[in-house]
């Protein structure tokens, strides 16, 4: 029978940081190794997650992989093809009927590229947001659609995490409808979930007490905008006087000491804690009251769908597929791409109001479609049904 079927998958991502494209490769590969397949890893030998996969015998870290681009690099971005080209001939060498399945910008080019000339036949890529986008310049935007546009031609399917990118796709792209799906990103579903048969009244006391905790999980980039969630939680810090409130931030990034220097001009150190990368989020995500994202683009963070699996509600700006997970005023609050002024005014509301936010860590979210055990399952579907 074609379920019985072993595949064997190659992933290629830039870099193992704790981002939504990495938990994915890795509960992909984890789950195909316990279902007998193969499932191995390409990516550079930067991130916070080298290490622990450093040991792995099917992950191939190559130092040359980098996430920056440009064309001074440009003679370590051939290297990095050859020597991915080399790899993937190894290992279709090996394992037979090779599927090569590519996650992030850099890599999906650099990867279903370096698979088709090394002969794989079934090249996949995930989209977690396109690469081209409305907050770059014309000429970026027009040279990073292109580069989509052709490489399409080689990629025989497509998973979207999202149905924004689903119909982006649809309309920009060739046959796009013809050779996608949509496929959720995976979360530790065992770790984040809180069942409502054991949610304690006191779970509802943050609104009462002095205390109010927001957090947000985020890297330090341009993309992700914190500094638009700072000047926020500053706005609300200002306004509210009778409860002492503070903001977490898991993350780091290149932008880290620029955030630092903001949070020391504003006399915020006592109010604002980075946390830098944690292994553990859900333990934050318990004590936390609220959960704010203000990036600019994304695909669908997986930062969302753990917030509401804690039973957090939050406030986001409305980007891309995030309307598909938080339903404005059931679940959260939705507010306009840059108005930080009404996140604060939407995160000042849910903390006064102890009816809505009970109403809100109560709604009953559809979530099973981002268990991990779900998502593995169906790509084992989607490869299956590739090979045979």
């Amino acid at each position: 029978m074609i379920n019985n079927k072993k595949v064997n998958v190659l992933y290629i991502l830039t870099k193992l940081e704790l981002g939504g494209a990495q938990k994915i490769c890795l509960s992909l590969i984890e789950g195909l190794r316990k279902k007998g397949n193969f499932s191995g890893l390409v990516c550079g030998e930067e991130g916070v997650l080298a290490e622990q996969v450093r040991k792995i015998d099917s992950v191939f870290l190559l130092k040359s992989f980098k996430r920056e681009v440009g064309i001074k690099n440009i003679i370590n971005e051939i290297r990095t093809f050859f020597l991915m080209i080399k790899r993937i001939r190894i290992l279709k060498k090996k394992y037979q009927n090779l599927i090569v399945h590519t996650h992030s910008t850099k890599a999906g080019f650099l990867g279903r590229w370096a698979a088709f000339f090394a002969g794989v036949k079934r090249r996949i890529h995930t989209v977690h947001g396109f690469g081209f986008h409305e907050y770059q310049n014309r000429i970026t935007w027009l040279v990073i659609y292109f580069m989509e546009f052709f490489t399409s031609f080689i990629t025989t399917h497509y998973v979207c995490v999202s149905y924004y990118d689903l119909n982006i796709g649809k309309r920009l792209l060739p046959r796009f409808s013809k050779k996608s799906s949509v496929i959720r990103a995976a979360v530790d579903w065992d770790r984040f979930y809180i069942p409502a048969s054991k949610i304690k009244n006191e779970f509802y006391g943050a609104v009462k007490v002095p205390k109010f905790v927001i957090g947000t999980v985020s890297c330090f980039k341009p993309q992700k905008n914190i500094f638009d969630l700072l000047k926020a939680f500053k706005r609300l810090n200002e306004k509210v006087l009778k409860k002492d409130i503070f903001l977490q931030i898991i993350g780091d990034g290149i932008l880290r000491k620029d955030i630092e220097n903001w949070i020391e001009k504003n006399s915020l150190q006592n109010k604002i804690e980075l946390l830098g990368w944690q292994d553990n989020v859900s333990k934050f995500l318990t004590k936390w009251d609220l959960f704010v994202l203000s990036s600019l683009w994304e695909g669908l963070p997986c930062a969302i769908v753990e917030a509401r699996l804690s039973r957090l509600p939050v406030v986001s700006y409305n980007i891309c597929g995030i309307s598909e997970v938080i339903f404005d005023g059931k679940n959260g609050f939705l507010v306009e791409v840059g108005d930080w002024e009404k996140l604060s005014e939407k995160m000042k509301l849910i903390l006064k109001d102890g009816e809505l936010f009970k109403k809100m860590c109560d709604y009953p979210d559809n979530l099973y479609d981002f268990h991990n055990k779900s998502m593995v399952e169906q790509h084992l579907s989607l490869y299956r049904k590739q090979l045979f």
